[in-house]
């Protein structure tokens, strides 16, 4: 009987034993899934970013990038403004529920929402003369691309390729805490130039596009933001020919 009593004991102390490590590992392991989870948004996510940039690089390069008419209207095609056009690619669909006014939407995004205050779309135009930039548009120093561009309700309506920076706010200098982290986009000449192959015809033209997007946590794990902040800026580009831009022989006379 007594034997019995205490093989007993030690299978009741066993069992809470069990309950115990059971406690103590089950914190972490709801942890890390939820860390693979929230990796796997954020893959999404920038997947997502990814791809707008290239169908916007896609469009752009069958576009004549001087073209720079008053039209700032994505529902319309009569007129071309390269710029503005070729962001609102970025855009949701016309007709979609994240598109408040079709002329400001006409895209392929139906699934980023971009906050004026935070995000940013660059987009800027190259000439390969020889193994060297010959070309920058817009110009260095003005305004680099499309900034703040707010596909919902559109409150910036004054772009010009021309626009002094210091009437804008270029989010693209700065992380998703506001704080001035770079002074120009990626792709600057010495960038372009760095790409270049010296076997590759001397004459050519590119459009870079860039986005840059702070991604919110799903879950918004504290232990996570530790090591990881909250929102995290994504930047994703594709870099494209664009024949538009091909430097033009200068006829002999």
């Amino acid at each position: 009987m007594l034997q019995r009593l205490k093989s007993f004991r030690f299978k009741k102390n066993y069992r809470g034993q069990s309950f115990v490590e059971l406690a103590l590992v089950l914190p972490i392991l709801l942890l890390l899934l939820l860390g693979v989870t929230e990796v796997a948004f954020y893959i999404g996510a920038y997947m997502d970013v990814l791809d707008l940039t290239r169908e916007t690089a896609r469009f752009a390069s069958a576009r004549d990038p001087f073209a720079l008419t008053g039209d700032l209207n994505c529902s319309t095609t009569d007129e071309l403004n390269f710029y503005y056009d070729s962001a609102c690619m970025i855009s949701p669909p016309a007709g979609s529920a994240n598109c408040v006014l079709s002329e400001y939407c006409n895209g392929f995004n139906p699934y980023i929402s971009f906050n004026p205050a935070t995000d940013d779309v660059v987009i800027s135009v190259f000439t390969i003369t020889g193994t060297s930039v010959s070309d920058q548009w817009p110009a260095p120093n003005g305004r680099w691309a499309l900034s703040n561009v707010n596909f919902v309700s559109h409150t910036d309506t004054t772009f010009t390729p021309d626009d002094s920076p210091s009437s804008l706010t270029d989010n693209f200098r700065k992380d998703c805490e506001g704080n001035v982290i770079r002074s120009e986009p990626y792709f600057t000449e010495a960038e372009v130039e760095s790409r270049l192959l010296n076997t590759s015809p001397h004459e050519k033209g590119y459009v870079a596009v860039e986005v840059y997007y702070c991604y919110n946590q799903v879950f918004n794990i504290p232990l996570f933001s530790i090591f990881v902040p909250n929102p995290i800026q994504i930047h994703a580009y594709t870099l494209m020919p664009l024949p538009g831009s091909i430097p033009t022989p200068t006829p002999i006379p």
